[in-house]
């Protein structure tokens, strides 16, 4: 109901004094209002200063004494520190797609961390604690001891390294970083996934992940090559019908592993379709196991003529990754496999300390050496007496190590192949078999670099089927892990060095 007023003078007068009364009022309340205030800011200057009483500081007593006090539990909260450089930023794939190939979802900018970033990853406890037997039965810092750039030259001083080693690994990675296809692969010819996976391990173990300034969107490219392949594929190989498929797939799927444990405990924004891949490839090594623990070209699991020691060596490599990774498959046990594979190893050494291409002394070679022993170490038979003797073997038989010297397979000096995995079985045993390894490839490994990063091509111990660009890669990235080793085991090899 509206109430009409007429323009009258009594009227408008009336309307003039209403108008009075209302603006007194609101005068009056802002005065009250700025009252109060200032009455509620003398009160907090008043409180504030009180002298607060001294902090009451409680000690823990001894058994028997003040009963009756309750003791609170006290949770220590460890914050992971933030990015240094919120300016440096990559883009990195979500996993939200559920498509049946690698699927590209929109960019999500993450900041960097920095080399702070280990500080608040607690995995391990790092390297140089272990007991000399090389029984591989964790992952020691695999995260947290290479992430952080001084606690890496740390590690290299502290296991016979030198500086040059961190700078020779950074060329080489920069020299990798050129050779990239423009689809994410490296390499050439019928085996880009396998050169793609080790390519992918020696970013890794040098902590570069996708989120890294340099190399990150590198390794991010090359990580959706090999899961596009793995969502195409029933294993992880541009041939799927390749006789040495079981190479391609099984060294792809070790980076897999490693990239998706990376993801998993960093904090990483994860990748469309990596989970899947990997559990899916890991069912595929599982499945191709032989009865004899072994594995063969094709990857037929039968038992044939084709079971072979090399072929093993990166089968069992992958799985102790997807084991690391606690990656749970479909197929079978990775435990299981494990133990069923040293069975298979320890069939392969000889008296003297080499181990044979087959089972039962079957072409028994020196670089085979390495293969049996690190194989047998992830799979937490390191102190087996087939063990021991390939270790003996390398402390007795590697006295030096010059690039380029010799030819064929049984040249000890410049099989890099060979020296791949006898570095690492080396480390993970320690003491004098380590110390004395490290002198024979450490200043010739770093001598073999060229000025551009690459190094040089006149070893021996390649795989007759790579093309040559391949080649360079295979070379170049075997020669990278070895000055890695320092700080970088694979998942699960051992529980750490001991130094002479």
């Amino acid at each position: 109901m509206s109430l009409h007023i007429e323009s009258t003078d009594e009227a408008l007068e009336e309307l003039k004094k209403q108008r009075t009364k209302t603006l007194a009022a609101a005068i009056s309340v802002s005065f009250l209002g700025v009252a109060l205030m200032g009455l509620l800011l003398y009160l907090v200057h008043i409180i504030a200063a009180i002298p607060e009483d001294p902090p009451m500081v409680a000690y823990a007593t001894q058994e028997g004494d003040n009963p009756d006090i309750d003791t609170p539990e006290v949770t220590q909260t460890t914050q992971r520190p933030s990015s240094s450089s919120a300016a440096a930023q990559v883009k990195v794939i979500a996993a939200v797609a559920s498509a049946d190939v690698a699927v590209v979802n929109p960019d999500i900018d993450v900041e960097i961390p920095t080399e702070e970033l280990s500080t608040g990853i607690d995995i391990g406890d790092g390297f140089g604690i272990g007991t000399g037997d090389g029984d591989g039965g964790g992952i020691p810092g695999i995260l947290s001891k290479r992430c952080d750039l001084n606690d890496r030259m740390k590690r290299i001083t502290e296991n016979g390294g030198t500086p040059q080693c961190e700078e020779a690994v950074v060329k080489s990675l920069r020299w990798l970083k050129k050779q990239q296809n423009g689809n994410g692969s490296w390499g050439d010819g019928q085996f880009k996934a396998s050169m793609t996976g080790i390519t992918l391990l020696a970013y890794l173990a040098h902590c570069e992940t996708p989120l890294s300034e340099e190399f990150g969107e590198n390794v991010l490219k090359g990580i959706s090559f090999l899961v596009d392949l793995g969502m195409k594929n029933p294993v992880i190989s541009e041939q799927p019908g390749l006789k040495e498929v079981c190479y391609d797939h099984a060294v792809a799927t070790y980076a897999l592993c490693e990239a998706y444990t990376f993801c998993k405990q960093m904090d990483i924004p994860s990748i469309s379709n990596l989970e899947r891949v990997v559990v899916k490839a890991v069912d595929r090594i599982l499945d191709a196991q032989c009865p004899n623990g072994g594995w063969a070209y094709s990857y037929n699991n039968r038992i044939n003529p084709n079971i072979d020691l090399s072929v093993t060596g990166w089968n069992v490599q992958a799985l102790k990754a997807a084991e690391h990774g606690g990656i749970k498959p479909t197929k079978g046990e990775i435990r299981t496999a494990l133990r069923k594979a040293a069975m298979y190893c320890r069939k392969n050494v000889m008296p003297d300390g080499k181990f044979s291409y087959k089972e039962n002394g079957e072409n028994p070679r020196s670089s085979l050496v390495g293969v049996g022993v690190l194989s047998l170490q992830m799979t937490g038979n390191g102190s087996d007496s087939a063990a021991r003797k390939g270790l003996d073997w390398i402390k007795n038989n590697v006295k030096t190590l010059e690039w380029g010297k010799g030819s064929g397979t049984e040249n000890v000096k410049s099989n890099l192949y060979m020296h791949y995995y006898c570095v690492q079985a080396a480390m993970n045993r320690g003491g004098d078999v380590w110390a004395s390894y490290n002198k024979a490839f450490r200043d010739a490994v770093l001598g073999g670099q060229k000025p551009d990063g690459s190094f040089s091509n006149n070893d021996t111990g390649y795989a007759e089927c790579l093309s040559g660009k391949s080649k360079n890669i295979y070379r170049q990235c075997l020669a990278t892990l070895m000055l890695e080793t320092y700080y970088r085991f694979l998942p699960g090899t051992g529980e750490g060095t001991k130094n002479s």
